[in-house]
């Protein structure tokens, strides 16, 4: 396995390369990892422990079975050219440990996506090692940067694309998060025998319904509040910066609203005349309070965007310890996936499982097509409203907010349906199968 990030590192991207490196150890597989030391959202415990943040170039470890080479890495820096640098280096050294480091022989070499530069040197270590290439396509790029006008120049656009095609047309198998990943990649020439549904998946076990009052509530004087939770990358593809600012007013207006039992008037702008529900508002005195945990390149604007709104019910916390991201989500009376136009078609926001997994209702700003708003109808288990639409967005709050048996029966939905389709034990066995027909193949040829 060939992958940017791997736990202990708290990012999601870590979490899932972790489970499923050690479950298809437990599966039979012999794993070795090749990955970084922890360094994109390390806890102070990460950060002050010796083993992973030597200094030495690599270290090596055996983990529950999993052997792991981790190379050294900076901390992450929010600097696009320095991040692009670290990752220059990471591809560079990996490719020389793999091949003179990693001894023995493998048989798949399984790289998962972004960036796409990273399938290239899977590819080659594959080549050099005599093994079968796997690419796990975990987000559709280089759309995403193209989307975000990253990428501009049209010689450079196509360039990347190309790189894509070259990519694909030597894996022996590709992955995919999404359904809809797999009818894309059919309509850019990839054979669709080879494409295979991996979608994200959580732990059901860790992350299980819990009761709101508990620790990490009590902490942050959270268990008398109406919880509205985002939790993750707080990047440039999800716009928080403006969408929460937007919501955060438009629920403090109907809070006030609430409170002063205020009637409607003919001449109320539209915005809040239709966030106005029935006269059951008037009885609940519990303040919602938008939750914000998390880090990226968007964190700076979100942070100035809030300082000079002047809102009191936006509250944004750190990346916590994996061990507390249960009672997190219990915290939670409804958690949001918010993303700009266009994005949900290129990722899955692994939240929305694990918001699953804990029993509460997701409300997805994403397109009816996409893999996100397919999985929520499936499930039963939320609400979709257009990306980028702060008015939409705090409707559907309001709505589950008072309407607690809805949203409570929308939980219970969401926990039945990602224990069924969705565990870690479910998903890695897709893994596993992959792998063993990849395998067998490749003897047969």
């Amino acid at each position: 396995m060939l992958s940017l990030v791997f736990g202990p590192d708290t990012v999601s991207t870590a979490n899932m390369m972790t489970d499923i490196a050690h479950g298809l150890c437990v599966c039979g597989h012999k794993v070795t990892v090749l990955t970084t030391m922890p360094h994109y959202n390390p806890s102070d415990t990460v950060r002050g422990n010796p083993v992973y943040r030597s200094r030495r170039l690599y270290t090596r470890a055996d983990e529950g079975g999993v052997e792991i080479v981790r190379l050294w890495m900076p901390l992450k820096g929010q600097a696009v050219w320095r991040r692009a640098l670290d990752y220059l280096w990471f591809h560079a050294l990996a490719l020389l440990l793999g091949v003179f480091v990693i001894r023995g022989r493998q048989d798949i070499v399984y790289v998962p996506s972004p960036p796409i530069t990273l399938g290239l040197a899977g590819w080659l270590l594959a080549l050099l090692k005599g093994a079968r290439f796997i690419y796990d396509v975990r987000e559709l790029w280089p759309d995403v940067p193209v989307r975000l006008g990253l990428l501009k120049n049209k010689w450079a656009i196509q360039a990347v694309y190309a790189l894509e095609h070259f990519v694909y047309a030597r894996t022996a198998a590709i992955t995919t998060i999404a359904r809809s990943f797999i009818d894309n990649l059919v309509r850019r020439g990839v054979p669709r025998e080879k494409l295979f549904f991996t979608p994200n998946f959580v732990d059901v076990d860790l992350v299980a319904p819990r009761p709101k009052d508990n620790a990490f509530a009590r902490e942050h004087g959270l268990v008398d509040k109406f919880v509205v939770f985002y939790a993750g990358n707080i990047g440039l593809t999800q716009g928080l910066d403006t969408l929460l600012v937007e919501v955060g007013r438009l629920l403090e207006k109907q809070d006030l609203r609430t409170k002063n039992q205020e009637p409607r008037t003919k001449n109320q702008e539209p915005s809040t005349q239709h966030l106005a529900l029935s006269t059951c508002d008037l009885a609940l005195s519990t303040q919602p309070i938008i939750l914000v945990i998390g880090d990226g390149a968007g964190r700076a604007k979100l942070e100035q965007a809030v300082r000079e709104s002047g809102l009191s019910n936006i509250m944004w916390l750190p990346f916590q310890p994996f061990s507390r991201v249960p009672d997190t989500y219990a915290t939670a009376d409804v958690c949001i996936s918010p993303m700009k136009f266009g994005f949900s078609y290129d990722t899955v926001p692994s939240k929305i499982y694990t918001a699953m997994s804990a029993a509460r209702p997701v409300i997805s700003a994403c397109e009816d097509d996409t893999e996100s708003a397919q999985l929520l109808r499936e499930a039963e288990a939320g609400i979709i409203v257009a990306p980028e639409s702060a008015a939409a967005m705090a409707e559907a709050i309001l709505q589950l907010r008072h309407s607690p048996d809805r949203a409570a029966q929308m939980g219970q939905n969401a926990r039945e349906w990602v224990v069924r389709y969705y565990s870690k034990t479910a998903v890695v066995a897709e893994y596993d199968r992959v792998m063993r027909l990849v395998s067998q193949t490749a003897r047969r040829a």
